[in-house]
């Protein structure tokens, strides 16, 4: 049973952790609220379910010794339900803590010297007119859970204001809209034995949806051992066990605030898979059965740019042209990303 890892939710990043985990010989057992999914031709094993159904969770935990997220949003009682009996990678309260934005950026801010844009709670639609005055009359409205994508995020300003009046605030905060000169992220892998990061990458948002990631970012070194040091920073003040990725902004003045975290593999790792000795997906596993990760080693300049809707009928000159990773979705949407691919930039 030792060498069975369970992973909670079946996406893209599920897919790839049982590509990394079936090279390294680990069998994998995913639990999907879905019957379609991506990493379902992958794995070893798996159960449809809801992971709200006490029954199938605990059939779940039966099935391996180990588990592990592709998503944070994970119900909390079901991650201490695991965590109880289980070991689970990262542990449960970190989380809990980057599910809710609020918690997160409580956090985040608690930390010396580290910070992330001014934010306010909103409880009603008096509090969102005194913040979007204090916000210089521009912020944007983000949902405290469930919010990826850009889903549950509403940018306001004195024009569009009143179209509020009626909005149900519940779990709400405003954050205050920031001129920068680019979205980066780092991507720290940490055990009790080591810790190592991968480069900071430069990411390109288009809708608020991650279209390309660049590496490496073209910073400044200050910004550059900057963004690191946060990162090591925040890894190490949450005794992470896993795999974290940390989204910051860089400001005109070369300093760096951090926007959100994930406590899993990233969408903005993704070159990792071609341009990297140990990529992002071996560096979990490495954490969760040997307690140790490895040194990324990165190849060459690359970027990487992500394949959304309509974009994967051209799948075929992808294939050709560039190192293509399909995502196996069965239904194209609008947004929905459909694969990524890689090439030597």
């Amino acid at each position: 049973m030792k060498n069975k890892l369970g992973i909670l939710g079946g996406g893209q990043l599920g897919m790839f952790i049982c590509k990394a985990a079936n090279k390294l010989n680990i069998e994998t057992i995913v639990l999907s609220n879905s019957e379609n999914f991506s990493a379902r031709k992958f794995c070893n094993s798996f159960i449809i379910g809801d992971f709200n159904n006490k029954n199938i969770i605990n059939k779940f935990l039966e099935l391996a010794d180990v588990f592990t997220v592709e998503t944070e949003n994970i119900p909390a009682q079901v991650l201490r339900t695991i965590q109880n009996s289980k070991k689970l990678f990262p542990n449960s309260n970190i989380i809990e803590i980057s599910q809710n934005r609020l918690k997160e950026k409580n956090f985040i801010n608690s930390l010396a010297d580290i910070r992330t844009v001014n934010y306010k709670i909103i409880k009603n639609f008096n509090d969102l007119e005194i913040t979007l005055k204090l916000f210089n009359n521009s912020g944007i409205l983000k949902s405290c859970e469930m919010g990826y994508d850009g889903k549950g995020q509403y940018r306001v300003n004195l024009n569009n204001l009143k179209e509020y009046k009626n909005f149900k605030f519940k779990d709400y905060i405003l954050e205050e809209m920031i001129l920068f000169k680019k979205e980066l992220s780092v991507i720290v892998c940490r055990t009790s034995n080591n810790i190592t990061c991968y480069p900071v990458v430069e990411n390109i948002h288009r809708n608020s949806i991650l279209r390309e990631t660049l590496y490496p970012a073209k910073i400044s070194k200050y910004s550059e051992n900057k963004a690191i040091s946060i990162a090591k920073e925040i890894a190490n003040k949450l005794n992470l066990n896993g795999i974290l990725a940390v989204e910051m902004f860089l400001l005109d003045n070369e300093d760096v605030l951090v926007n959100e975290l994930a406590p899993r593999p990233h969408n903005s790792g993704h070159w990792t898979l071609d341009y990297c000795k140990n990529n992002q997906f071996e560096n979990l596993i490495y954490s969760i059965f040997d307690n140790r990760v490895k040194e990324p080693i990165p190849k060459e300049n690359c970027k990487m740019v992500n394949v959304i809707g309509d974009d994967y009928k051209n799948k075929k000159n992808y294939i050709k042209n560039f190192n293509f990773h399909d995502y196996y979705k069965k239904e194209i949407k609008k947004l929905r990303k459909m694969g990524h691919y890689t090439f030597t930039n």
